[in-house]
């Protein structure tokens, strides 16, 4: 079986082209040019390379392909439409050309963020992604991972992290209430895997997220534990965080709007992933190892 990964040079790509390889899959990536991720795939993984929201540029990559794993997408930009363009419309075509090459099953990467009660201009473009996907007439499986745990990735918890280490006081907006399920990459990855090559969850939608379910707050006191250090964490009143000078002292020059960065503070992305675990075996461990 052919296996082809939209966004395959990513932290998360790149481990899931490692682990179809090992279950005896040949696979095959769609990059971007220049794409530094390239240089660390495995070199049995067949390299494309192609804009998903330019059709014309990864139409040859189709060819022959029986899974489309679809991860390609804008996590952060400074300007909104880049969301609609790469999130929705890429998505469109990758359906497009899936649909022409009669692939087996096509399996989307959304995000937990659909879910919040007000979206953000990224939830809403994995959002009707989704829809299109759900529309398409093809065998699919939409997957919803939750916060990214990874030392060298997770783009949203690595901002978290750098924060917490870097300021002399934590300052959480709400106090860190909000509740979480970070998941490994590790686990995240066998998680898409599985639910790929199962009959079980074909035109199913799952959360995945980790073995437990924990405060940011809580997040926070794990992190400087397993540094070694002792900082005060003092709660701040939603009406001040909403000022930007806040936001971007607390994220710098992320190119997160307060819009987004409010969000997953404000909203649980803590969801149950029991039918994740009845279906295909989905078994995710904890992320902090506090007897270090």
């Amino acid at each position: 079986m052919l296996v082809l990964i939209t966004g395959g040079a990513g932290v998360v790509g790149r481990s899931l082209c490692a682990e179809f390889l090992l279950q005896g899959y040949q696979v095959r990536v769609i990059v971007l040019a220049n794409d530094p991720g390239v240089s660390a795939l495995p070199s049995k993984v067949s390299v494309f390379y192609g804009d998903v929201s330019r059709k014309e540029t990864i139409e040859a990559a189709f060819e022959n392909v029986d899974l489309v794993c679809h991860l390609a997408a804008i996590l952060i930009s400074k300007n909104p439409e880049d969301y609609h363009r790469v999130n929705y419309l890429g998505t469109t075509h990758v359906i497009e050309l899936s649909q022409k090459a009669k692939v087996k099953k096509l399996v989307f990467i959304s995000s937990i963020s659909v879910t919040y009660p007000i979206r953000t201009p990224y939830a809403d473009s994995k959002y009707k992604a989704e829809e299109c996907v759900k529309n398409s007439n093809l065998p699919y499986v939409i997957l919803r991972p939750t916060l990214v745990v990874e030392d060298h990735g997770g783009v949203e918890y690595q901002m978290f992290v750098r924060y917490v280490r870097k300021m002399p006081i934590v300052f959480l907006p709400g106090g860190g209430m909000c509740l979480k399920r970070p998941v490994r990459t590790s686990d995240l990855v066998k998680g898409i895997v599985s639910a790929s090559l199962s009959d079980s969850a074909i035109n199913h939608t799952y959360a995945l997220g980790g073995a437990e379910v924990l405060s940011l707050r809580q997040m926070a006191e794990n992190l400087l534990k397993i540094n070694g250090k002792k900082k005060p964490i003092i709660s701040i009143p939603w009406f001040l965080c909403r000022w930007f000078s806040f936001l971007k002292s607390f994220f710098g020059a992320s190119g997160v709007s307060p819009e987004q960065a409010l969000a997953g503070f404000q909203y649980d992305a803590a969801p149950s992933i029991e039918e994740a675990k009845i279906d295909f075996g989905y078994k995710p461990r904890p992320v902090f190892d506090l007897k270090k």
